[in-house]
């Protein structure tokens, strides 16, 4: 079940922002109840009042981190889906998307880190496999509507603008949108420029 929707208190949600950036700043093995409670500025025990284990944390941070993705990716297929064919267009609204997303590291180093825990955890590996199915259609569509329907084109471009992005996270912050920019600019007219 999704977690980032209308059906999540304020509370949940603070919580789960909280175990956000202590994922991105000590990983997994550094996600606990108390470091949460910590983060979050809550009186110790509360986290686990709201996700009794570690496994529920995780499973909700997971869909918490997805689907806060997913609505970005939605959005950004709804406005690309108007401009078929428009390659400059398309570059400059994957690139916007990417330098929002790069504005929010703690988001993306802990997308990463789930994305690595979903390797073990297979709830977390299928609510991954969604999110990523849905980026996939989504770019399928685009490519489609551009009369260029090729699935094999759009896994290949969701996974090397994903390398793109996780890839900025490493440079320093004074180098990543440019960064980004170029290597979208590239992506899109190698493995399509017809297709967006």
């Amino acid at each position: 079940m999704s977690t980032s929707g209308g059906d999540l208190s304020p509370r949940r949600r603070e919580i789960l922002a909280a175990a956000t950036t202590v994922l991105a700043h000590q990983g997994n093995r550094g996600l606990t109840h108390r470091a949460v409670d910590r983060q979050a500025g809550l009186p110790e025990g509360s986290s686990s009042a709201y996700f009794r284990t570690r496994d529920a944390l995780l499973g909700a941070l997971g869909d918490f981190v997805a689907d806060r993705l997913a609505a970005d990716v939605a959005a950004l297929g709804a406005r690309l889906a108007t401009c078929p064919g428009d390659h400059e267009r398309a570059v400059a609204e994957v690139s916007r998307l990417f330098s929002r997303w790069l504005a929010q590291p703690d988001l993306l180093a802990a997308r990463l880190e789930l994305t690595v825990a979903a390797t073990r955890d297979t709830r977390l590996a299928e609510r991954f496999t969604l999110w990523r199915d849905d980026l996939v259609a989504m770019v399928r569509d685009v490519m489609s509507s551009a009369g260029r329907a090729d699935d094999v084109s759009a896994e290949i471009l969701v996974a090397a603008l994903d390398g793109v992005l996780l890839t900025s996270l490493t440079l320093p912050a004074r180098r990543r949108h440019a960064f980004v920019s170029e290597s979208v600019e590239q992506l899109l007219a190698g493995l399509g420029a017809d297709a967006t």
